[in-house]
């Protein structure tokens, strides 16, 4: 191949690369979205649950039986 020739194959390249660098930034932008909508589900649940053990009832306790028999 000439000078010209690889030269524009170079270009080529790295239009290319770049072209595949700014997919993926949006992608990473989409997954940062998606995690931090997550994070904020779990952090939600977190919250359900939390209210749901404190408004839970005590146990109540078996009264102990002692014989005095003896």
């Amino acid at each position: 191949m000439s000078l010209y020739g690889d030269a524009i194959a170079a270009i080529r390249s790295v239009i290319l690369i770049d072209e595949r660098v700014k997919s993926q930034s949006q992608r990473l932008d989409r997954m940062a979205d998606e995690i931090v909508a997550l994070k904020e589900r779990v952090i939600r649940l977190e919250a359900i649950i939390e209210v749901a053990l404190q408004s839970r009832p005590a146990p109540r306790r078996r009264p102990v039986i002692t014989d005095d028999r003896g």
